[in-house]
């Protein structure tokens, strides 16, 4: 049995992270406060599970247009970026999204 990770945000600490011109989305950068990745994202009353992930360099290329398919699917969806050991080369942006 999976035991889910869950992360309580509050919604007054979300941001907005654009992605081009057109794309936006919401955003919070979690970078070094949670001790974990979670599974499960709780801003208020909404829900969010993970749903893929894109390395910070080199995501305007890909990570737009996987925003804006997400929301013509109907979903909501949230970006938390967390970052890793090293450089910074490999943090992460984590992309989150409501159930359908």
């Amino acid at each position: 049995m999976t035991t889910l990770q869950v992360l309580e945000l509050n919604p007054s600490d979300l941001g907005t992270l654009e992605l081009d011109a057109e794309t936006w989305v919401s955003y919070i950068d979690l970078y070094g406060e949670v001790p974990f990745v979670p599974t499960l994202v709780r801003v208020g009353a909404d829900e969010f599970a993970f749903n893929t992930s894109f390395i910070v360099f080199g995501s305007g290329a890909t990570m737009p247009q996987k925003i804006r398919e997400l929301r013509a699917a109907g979903k909501k969806v949230l970006v938390i970026q967390r970052g890793a050991s090293g450089s910074g080369h490999s943090d992460r942006y984590l992309v989150f999204i409501s159930p359908a």
